[in-house]
């Protein structure tokens, strides 16, 4: 997201450094190193804790130093850097402005415990309360949908000074050529295939595991479809078990985490993304661009999204024979496919 924004910001002609804890002196990287190396073989917790104290201290270092050269605005990616921010502000005693974007879906609180890399209440709360104290503090927030701002500001009662709603945001170029190209044979599949494709880390928020139930229900109406996994993560054997058990293997890739991702959605017929929760999935835009019919289970955010793509069809994992009946239009012909594609593309205005 970081990259992203100041590509944009550098080609509308703004000026835009990043700052992160390895952007100032290497003597953080041994004290980073100690969370692989050793922390997170022993206690997640510490691990986690450990990551968090060193990470706003190395941001607030880098940035007072950065800020010595003048700035009009920090933007902080998250309630660290945040602070981290507030603090540098406060030591040069200065009034530059300082703006978070609020990426998490409730709370990283309750990111890091549903993880299990935090454990215990004391350490939760905290936490809770230090994100609730940054997001009062910094001038302005921006979430990147109106479900995440509803959750944070009404349910959890947390009043910002100022707030605005900005989805995630891409380039409309594509960058499918830049890690080189890909075809289908490269990946196991062949021309006349019908494709799916799914983005994102393999855990049971993302529900790949139900996403694999729908996918053999898909290849009872449609025999020869296929099914891409681009990502990896903690639930992936899980996944792959259930690929054996409902004897998927010929018609399910795991492709792994890849760099070409843009590549890939081209040679795909449909994107499905099938996650329990969502704030503002980038990857549904990038089907988008690559004008590529998506369907999407309408949780968290992701119906703000389809709203806006129009064409798009929702999945209901609750409901796998009315999912792949809704389905069944695109499955069945390619020219739907199609126009469902370029509704996408100029629906998100890159036409």
């Amino acid at each position: 997201h970081t990259r992203m924004l100041a590509t944009g910001l550098h080609e509308a002609g703004a000026i835009c450094d990043i700052v992160s804890p390895f952007s100032g002196s290497r003597k953080w990287i041994p004290i980073f190193a100690v969370r692989p190396l050793v922390l997170k073989r022993i206690n997640k917790t510490w691990s986690t804790l450990w990551h968090r104290r060193w990470h706003m201290a190395a941001v607030r270092e880098n940035l007072q130093q950065r800020l010595a050269e003048g700035a009009d605005v920090i933007v902080a990616q998250c309630p660290l850097s945040a602070r981290a921010a507030i603090d540098a502000r406060e030591n040069l005693r200065l009034k530059t402005p300082v703006v978070m974007v609020c990426h998490f879906n409730e709370s990283e609180a309750s990111e890091y415990r549903d993880k299990g890399e935090l454990h215990g209440s004391r350490h939760y709360q905290r936490m809770l309360k230090f994100e609730a104290d940054v997001l009062q503090s910094v001038d302005r927030v921006i979430y990147v949908s109106n479900w995440a701002r509803q959750n944070v500001e009404a349910a959890r009662g947390i009043r910002a000074r100022s707030s605005a709603v900005i989805w995630n945001g891409l380039s409309d170029r594509s960058t499918a050529g830049e890690s080189g190209s890909v075809s289908r044979r490269d990946i196991g599949i062949k021309d006349e295939d019908l494709v799916l494709i799914n983005v994102g880390s393999i855990e049971p928020r993302k529900n790949q595991l139900g996403l694999i139930e729908l996918f053999a229900a898909v290849c009872d109406e449609v025999p020869g479809a296929k099914l891409l996994l681009v990502g990896d993560g903690p639930a992936r054997s899980e996944v792959a078990d259930k690929v054996v058990e409902l004897k998927l293997e010929d018609s399910v890739r795991f492709l792994g985490h890849r760099r070409d991702v843009a590549a890939l959605l081209s040679l795909a017929d449909l994107y499905v993304h099938y996650a329990l929760l969502e704030n503002c999935p980038l990857v549904l835009l990038e089907a988008a661009r690559a004008g590529l019919a998506v369907a999407a289970a309408p949780m968290g955010g992701v119906p703000e999204l389809l709203e806006a793509l129009e064409g798009s069809i929702e999945l209901h994992p609750a409901d796998i024979r009315g999912t792949v009946a809704r389905l069944r239009p695109l499955l069945e012909d390619a020219a739907t496919r199609r126009a469902a594609g370029l509704d996408q593309v100029q629906a998100a205005g890159l036409l």
